[in-house]
């Protein structure tokens, strides 16, 4: 009798070790998959910042152009002014 209830011991210990091992490997799977979301996610915000990014450096790009036109023309009227001043 007594070895029975051995058996069954190792049995039940042979199986929750088992079943521990199934558990950290879905658990752990559940991980990768969460992390690889979370990369994704990540890639798809750095993605939209850079696109933003691009935006507002054309945007300056183009504010610097018609200023630096701007102090072309102003600079060629106050010359005209000037010449028929003198």
């Amino acid at each position: 009798m007594s070895e029975q209830i051995y058996l069954s011991v190792i049995e039940i210990l042979i199986s929750l070790i088992i079943e521990g091992i199934i558990l950290s490997m879905v658990f752990n799977w559940i991980a990768n998959k969460e992390t690889e979301q979370q990369q994704k996610n990540l890639k798809d915000e750095m993605n939209n910042i850079e696109t933003q990014n691009k935006l507002i450096y054309e945007q300056l790009q183009q504010e610097i152009r018609m200023a630096k036109t701007e102090l072309i023309s102003q600079i060629k009227e106050s010359q005209k002014g000037g010449s028929k001043n003198g």
